[in-house]
């Protein structure tokens, strides 16, 4: 999981200052990498996460937890 953060989110060019700030973007990007595996598109995680940005119906379909 750490090489998918650092390679599609950036994660360790990130500097935030604040640590409780940071802890809560970091959990926001792993959060947002285990939606984007679960969903059952065969598509990369990268592509999956510019298609959510693209098109709110594929957001809406990602987001979909149950």
């Amino acid at each position: 999981m750490h090489w998918v953060l650092d390679v599609v989110f950036r994660e360790d060019d990130r500097r935030t200052r604040e640590r409780v700030l940071a802890d809560n973007l970091s959990w926001l990007r792993r959060f947002a990498v285990t939606l984007l595996k679960r969903h059952p598109v065969n598509d990369s995680i990268r592509g999956k996460m510019l298609a959510c940005g693209y098109n709110t119906d594929y957001l809406t379909q990602v987001l979909d937890i149950t």
